[in-house]
C-alpha cells in the first residue's frame, strides 16, 4: 500500500495534506504512555491521608501476594519511614515504638513486680553472663 494513498472516508483536510506533500505513515507503538501517571504533588496529598486510595491498592496487592507489610506512596508524617502493616495499615516504626513505651519497666512496674514476689513468697533466682543471680523481696527494718 502506497503511503499517500489514503481511504475514501477521510476528510478532505487530509486529503489536502496529502496532495501538497504529507506523508501518513503507520502508527508505532512504544509501551511508553501510562495513562495514569504518578502525580507527585498528589503523593504529598496523601502523606497527609494513610488511606488513601494509592496506598489502598498497594496495600491489597500486597495482602494477595501474602505478604505482612508494604510500602506506601509516601513515608510516615511522624518517623519519616516507609513501611506499613498490610494487616493493621499502621506504620511498623511507630508501632514499635509505641510497644516500647508500653512495656518498658519502671519504678511503677518494678513495684508491682515486688508486691507480687512478696505476696506470693517468691525467690527468683536466674543467671546471666555466667553469673547467678537470686532476685527476692526482704523487709528493711
Amino acid at each position: 500500500m502506497n503511503s499517500n494513498q489514503i481511504k475514501p472516508d477521510y476528510s478532505s483536510e487530509i486529503a489536502a495534506f496529502v496532495k501538497s506533500g504529507g506523508v501518513i505513515t503507520q502508527a508505532v507503538n512504544t509501551n511508553k504512555v501510562q495513562f495514569n501517571q504518578f502525580n507527585k504533588d498528589e503523593a504529598a496529598l496523601n502523606a497527609e491521608n494513610p488511606r488513601s486510595y494509592q496506598n489502598a491498592v498497594i496495600r491489597k496487592r500486597a495482602e494477595k501476594a501474602g505478604e505482612k507489610s508494604y510500602v506506601p506512596v509516601a513515608p510516615c508524617r511522624a518517623c519519616k519511614t516507609s513501611e506499613r502493616s498490610v494487616k493493621s495499615n499502621a506504620c511498623l516504626e511507630c508501632d514499635r515504638r509505641r510497644f516500647r513505651a508500653k512495656t518498658q519497666f519502671n519504678q511503677n512496674k518494678l513495684t508491682q513486680v515486688a508486691e507480687h514476689l512478696l505476696t506470693q513468697n517468691i525467690a527468683f533466682s536466674f543467671t546471666h553472663a555466667g553469673k547467678k543471680y537470686a532476685l527476692k523481696v526482704e523487709e528493711i527494718v
